[in-house]
């Protein structure tokens, strides 16, 4: 009787405890989904209003948007440009300061700092590092080997490149800390039995730490694809799509579509939809990657000691 009453108050307070965060979701995020799901299928203005349901019209407008296939080709262009990038040279850096042994609080700290920074703060400081006059720094850098200076964020050339050189700089520090916290999760006896099987070096890297590290890794790609493909601030402080919207991005063309010029929400919100279902594809690509290289482990027996075993007979 005691333990039942017992059950039942900590069944309360899990209640009480929940119910807030419950009460935000559904406010902030199952809400506004809803009706943005529904506005899809409108002709819906915010300059007034009255709207009609026009079904699978935005739809059919969107499959045949110009505009929109080019934002989307620039979204591509700019996980290709980020996420290969940022996740190689997080790896990069997380094995490196795992070796720090002076100052390696100092230096995990400086490099989690562009993680932890405001994004509309530091592409603030970018505009200016790439600013078009011949006294910003990114052109005074090119002209000490004689190059004139570059319009960076006016070019069509150049404007994307610039804007994911931004975002990967992020991107890359969020990588770090993740594959840090991989690699410290990782027991000291599994590289203690690599040393002793003679397995160092690149081996011990591509038979240890690598494979360990897989879960991760697949984590890491899908993630911040996902964060890619809606960026937004980068491109709305830089370039606000431009040159010729070389740099719109499908979250800042919905932005455009949704909240300036003819105020479509009701298209704006078809589009996002669209994002929506290619996210849920790719989280769920995702998973089922993840699910694979966990039995791939499994199956080949890649625990602690068999990728020492596999490095040293190789």
């Amino acid at each position: 009787m005691a333990q039942g009453t017992r059950a039942g108050r900590d069944g309360w307070r899990a209640v009480a405890l929940l119910t807030p965060a419950f009460v935000g979701l559904c406010v902030f995020v199952i809400g506004p989904a809803i009706v943005s799901a529904f506005v899809a299928g409108t002709d819906k203005n915010l300059t007034g209003p009255d709207f009609h349901w026009v079904g699978t019209a935005n739809l059919r407008e969107a499959l045949a948007d110009p505009d929109l296939g080019q934002a989307v080709r620039n979204t591509l262009v700019y996980c290709l440009l980020t996420v290969i990038p940022s996740v190689l040279f997080g790896l990069l850096l997380a094995l490196a300061a795992e070796r720090v042994t002076r100052g390696r609080a100092a230096v995990r700290f400086a490099l989690f700092l562009p993680a932890s920074a405001n994004i509309v703060a530091m592409a603030v400081v970018f505009q200016y590092i790439f600013d078009s006059s011949p006294d910003g720094l990114a052109n005074t850098l090119v002209g000490f080997v004689g190059i004139d200076p570059v319009n960076w964020l006016g070019d069509r050339a150049t404007a994307l490149p610039v804007v994911a050189l931004v975002g990967g700089w992020r991107l890359t520090s969020f990588v770090f800390v993740v594959y840090l916290a991989g690699l410290t999760a990782i027991p000291r006896s599994v590289y203690e039995a690599a040393d002793v099987d003679g397995v160092r070096g690149l081996a011990r890297l591509r038979h240890v730490t690598l494979p360990l590290l897989a879960p991760t890794t697949v984590f890491l790609g899908v993630f911040v694809t996902v964060l890619t493909l809606q960026t937004f601030e980068t491109v709305a402080v830089l370039t606000e799509g431009g040159p010729l919207d070389s740099s719109t991005t499908i979250i800042y063309y919905i932005y455009k579509v949704g909240f300036t010029g003819s105020f479509r929400i009701g298209y704006a919100s078809m589009i996002a939809l669209l994002l929506l279902v290619a996210v849920v594809l790719v989280g769920a690509a995702g998973a089922l990657l993840g699910r694979r290289v966990r039995m791939a482990r499994q199956l080949g027996g890649m625990g602690a000691e068999d990728p020492v075993a596999e490095g040293g007979r190789s």
